[in-house]
């Protein structure tokens, strides 16, 4: 494989269902509309459970690959130093808005998998990610990657 840099993933998009790119690894939400279509074929969700948008897909440990788990994620962030009951009523507003059903169910049918977090879990998490990328980048450098 080689890496193709796009600057706008809908041209990225517009070339794979083409057959002018032979394959990508894409966050649902940018190609769900097209696997539905049957224009794409999802091969794997690379994430440790599958996808409630796409539940027929495997994930990348049920396809073979145990080592692959590179989910997207998003998350609500402050400024350092934002005075702590400030972030605690940002979070609570923003949990109570994602255990709306209705927008649960939007953010389902786009891809998207809510999975609201307490400040501490998320900077646990976020502090993981950056540990684990960071070990990804290392071994492509010592191997000689790109």
């Amino acid at each position: 494989m080689r890496h193709l840099p796009y600057r706008v993933t809908g041209q990225l998009i517009t070339d794979i269902v083409s057959g002018n790119v032979p394959l990508s690894f894409q966050s649902i939400t940018n190609i769900l509309g097209q696997v539905q279509l049957g224009d794409l074929r999802a091969l794997a969700i690379a994430a440790n459970a599958r996808s409630s948008a796409l539940p027929e897909v495997p994930t990348s440990v049920e396809a073979g690959l145990p080592a692959f788990e590179s989910a997207a994620w998003f998350a609500l962030l402050a400024p350092r130093g934002t005075p702590k009951p400030i972030v605690r009523k940002l979070n609570e507003t923003a949990v109570a808005a994602l255990k709306d059903p209705a927008l649960r169910e939007r953010l389902i049918d786009i891809g998207a998998e809510p999975a609201p977090m307490w400040p501490e879990e998320l900077g646990a998490f976020i502090s993981a990610e950056i540990v684990k990328w960071r070990e990804v980048l290392n071994r492509g450098r010592v191997s000689g990657g790109q």
